[in-house]
């Protein structure tokens, strides 16, 4: 299992805002068990630059973070599990949802 650096921030952001130390506490334990993808490949940045220009000419933008998200997914190679329906803009991008199944 991997996560990307972008969603450690987003959720762990989320928990400290609202001090949820059991739950901090549960994230750190499964964030043992998965390796943080880092943004240190230009491959990734490439490829968040082209979906950045591919969504903003069909005017389908979605948020920065989404956008590295998605390609840290693609750049590995990987199958993106997501309940956003925004990442289903993303040409090329695998995303299955594992809520809705």
């Amino acid at each position: 299992m991997f996560m990307s650096c972008i969603t450690y921030y987003e959720v762990k952001r989320g928990l400290l805002a609202v001090n949820a130390t059991r739950k901090i506490s549960d994230f750190l334990v499964l964030c043992q068990e998965a390796q943080v993808l880092l943004l240190d490949d230009l491959e990734i940045i490439e490829r968040a630059s082209e979906i950045y220009a591919d969504l903003k000419r069909k005017g389908r933008q979605i948020q920065d973070a989404d956008i590295l998200i998605a390609a840290t997914a693609i750049a590995q190679g990987l199958i993106l599990v997501s309940d956003d329906s925004d990442m289903l803009r993303v040409q090329g991008l695998t995303v299955e949802n594992w809520l809705r199944t």
